[in-house]
């Protein structure tokens, strides 16, 4: 039940009354409180309290007392609230993802749609989205850092932006189909966003495709065998950084004859600051990898004497190998390799590039996008396609055949290509 607890100064005069209470009622609940400066006031409160089974009386807001419907309205579709509620009642999603979210429109959003009303025409439109838009176009953001330890500031991605124009729009989607509706449609279905980066480079990310020899003469600058082995294998299966670092013995079998690798597992992020393994991201993520006699013989060394379910790629204390642990001397490695001649002056690869390059080279080689999809465990082969379609070796060759066919008015020739 709820109780009035007088408040005193030093003098021991009464300065306000309290009303104190546990949400719900049950221990070990929440506190509750709020403060009137007389008794009467405070016992009326107190029998609310009471009178709504231990909860806040409704239309009441801390601090303020009873408001109007119209007001209740107002802080309900205040898009603060409104989102942030969106997204703490998501289903289907991680906790990780949740978080990353809510910090996300906090830094990217708030700041400008924060306090309008969702259901404004006036506060959502192109007129407003679209200059939010170009703000995001112009910000600079930290994307890794220069040799001497500062931190790399460049544009914001299109992809990030895509990604943060998502959530606003997931967000006013919600409000279209509420029921009843709180808006008739969602203006940002008419922004016009920016596509890939200007250098073809794919889904916004800043790709550095590494050829077979600059990948060895990498590997030649590392000063660990640990790290050596982990680019042998990280190139020669394209694996994820998370799927990568959570591999064990287990994870190498003999099927049909082929020594493969069954990707099962990955580090995943628990929404607290932690990390745990669990499965891989998506469904197609879920694959068993054919690997060379190399990546083979990689595995066989960095598994001798470890137990079937020991991690391959370790910290110095046994622990998770941190992606900036291994990040340092991978740059480190970058700068011996160019000072010696290995890898061109232009290029600034990370660890991640290695999954690039692998890709690379199978379609340099002639392999179809759908093998390589599968490799690289990608959902949809869109994504496979916007990031590496432009390397087709034979793309170019085959359309002007197809076009000079057509031209000619010669029958069209098949050719068979590799899966």
């Amino acid at each position: 039940m709820a109780s009035i607890v007088r408040r005193t100064n030093t003098a021991g005069d009464i300065t306000g009354y309290q009303v104190r209470w546990r949400e719900g009622g049950t221990r070990g609940a929440p506190g509750q409180s709020e403060t009137f400066d007389d008794e009467p006031s405070a016992e009326v409160f107190r029998d609310a309290v009471n009178a709504a089974g231990q909860h806040w009386p409704p239309g009441w807001v801390k601090g303020e007392g009873y408001i109007t419907q119209e007001r209740q309205d107002e802080e309900r579709y205040r898009f603060r609230n409104y989102a942030t509620r969106i997204v703490n009642e998501r289903t289907g999603i991680e906790e990780h993802y949740r978080k990353a979210c809510l910090g996300d429109l906090e830094k990217w959003i708030f700041p400008t749609f924060g306090e309008c009303d969702v259901r404004s025409t006036e506060h959502f439109s192109s007129d407003t989205i679209r200059p939010w838009v170009r703000r995001l176009e112009t910000t600079l953001v930290r994307r890794g850092g220069m040799p001497d330890g500062s931190p790399k500031m460049k544009p914001m991605s299109p992809k990030t932006i895509r990604n943060l124009h998502g959530l606003l729009s997931g967000i006013l989607r919600e409000a279209v189909r509420s029921e009843p509706p709180l808006r008739t449609r969602n203006p940002c279905e008419l922004t016009r966003l920016p596509r890939s980066d200007d250098d073809g480079e794919g889904d916004g990310e800043d790709i550095e495709f590494l050829t077979p020899q600059e990948v060895e003469g990498l590997i030649s600058c590392m000063n660990q065998r640990q790290d050596q082995l982990l680019a042998i294998v990280a190139y020669g299966t394209g694996m994820r950084w998370g799927e990568l670092t959570a591999l064990a013995p287990m994870c190498a079998i003999t099927e049909g004859g082929h020594r493969k690798i069954r990707v099962r597992r990955a580090w995943k992020k628990d929404g607290k600051g932690g990390y745990y393994i669990g499965k891989p991201k998506t469904k197609k993520s879920r694959r068993s990898i054919r690997i060379s006699t190399t990546v083979d013989q990689a595995v066989i060394e960095l598994a001798d004497g470890l137990d079937h379910d020991a991690l391959l790629f370790v910290g110095d204390q046994g622990q998770r190998l941190h992606y900036s642990t291994f990040h340092n001397r991978w740059s480190r490695a970058v700068r011996r390799a160019k000072k010696e001649g290995l890898l061109p002056l232009q290029k600034h690869p990370t660890p991640h590039d290695l999954r690039h390059s692998h890709a690379s080279a199978l379609i340099s080689a002639g392999h179809g996008l759908t093998y390589v999809q599968r490799r690289l465990g990608h959902e949809s082969i869109k994504t496979t396609s916007d990031t590496y379609g432009h390397l087709l070796p034979e793309a170019d060759d085959d359309a002007m055949l197809t076009i000079e066919t057509a031209l000619t008015g010669q029958r069209p020739q098949l050719r068979q290509v590799a899966g």
